[in-house]
């Protein structure tokens, strides 16, 4: 289980995100959603330590840190026990896609090359992207970057899968190639942490949504009750633009 208490970060003495707590079971897909601005990318950054919080606790199964504490070993506790998928692929440009798998494998978790190897392949038919194992990123388009950037954090087998808007940097028909990958890996029982502006993939995947605005979680529940029951006003309008719009009319 992961549990995130009273987590605060500050820019300039404004609390980005202020005071956020909750829990994800093992198994549980909990979407973040919310304007531009509301701390979405932040709380994922700050879970495992990209960006350092200014007081909080998290706890990953038997790994608890408190984060005005934290030294350099319990911030590598956490991230052994996180994998993220980035907006923008953060793929290494000098090396395949089978390199870029490995990597993580033989530099963190000091597996043999031939061990690493073996999962990279797998992670990578996993995704569909074994037959480009061998393909540079800049030979590949931004949703087989995209899969091959899951390949690479699901190869880690984290506790926590984080994906910070995995497909935002996508065009529009590339989109429903990475949705269907981690629609897959959730199916399969991993457990996620999704910041997502793709209502619709949010409605039919996540199991829980939490809905951030101005650094303060206002609304959480099942994405059924938080899409159909929105309980506060500002939940309510958010929704109701996405209604409208192309992004909640995707058909995945």
């Amino acid at each position: 289980m992961i549990t995130v208490t009273n987590l605060i970060k500050k820019f300039h003495h404004n609390n980005v995100l202020d005071g956020i707590s909750f829990e994800v079971q093992k198994g549980d897909i909990v979407a973040i959603i919310g304007s531009s601005g509301a701390g979405k990318s932040t709380l994922l950054r700050a879970i495992n330590f990209l960006e350092r919080g200014d007081a909080g606790k998290i706890e990953i199964d038997d790994v608890r840190v408190e984060i005005e504490k934290a030294k350099k070993a319990d911030i590598l506790a956490i991230r052994q026990r996180t994998a993220m998928v980035f907006q923008h692929f953060n793929l290494f440009e000098r090396k395949t896609a089978l390199q870029n798998v490995m990597e993580g494998l033989v530099v963190v978790k000091k597996l043999p090359k031939q061990q690493a190897q073996q999962i990279a392949e797998e992670k990578l038919a996993k995704v569909g992207m074994l037959d480009k194992a061998h393909f540079y990123p800049q030979h590949l388009s931004g949703g087989q970057k995209q899969r091959v950037a899951i390949a690479r954090a699901i190869a880690l087998n984290p506790q926590l899968l984080l994906l910070d808007e995995p497909t935002s940097a996508l065009d529009p028909e590339l989109v429903g190639e990475v949705l269907e990958t981690i629609k897959a890996l959730a199916k399969e029982g991993n457990t996620m942490l999704l910041v997502s502006h793709e209502m619709n993939f949010v409605r039919k995947v996540a199991n829980r949504v939490l809905f951030l605005d101005k650094g303060k979680i206002i609304e959480s529940g099942t994405a059924q009750d938080v899409f159909e029951h929105p309980k506060h006003e500002r939940t309510k309008k958010f929704l109701e633009t996405y209604y409208s719009s192309f992004y909640f009319d995707y058909a995945i």
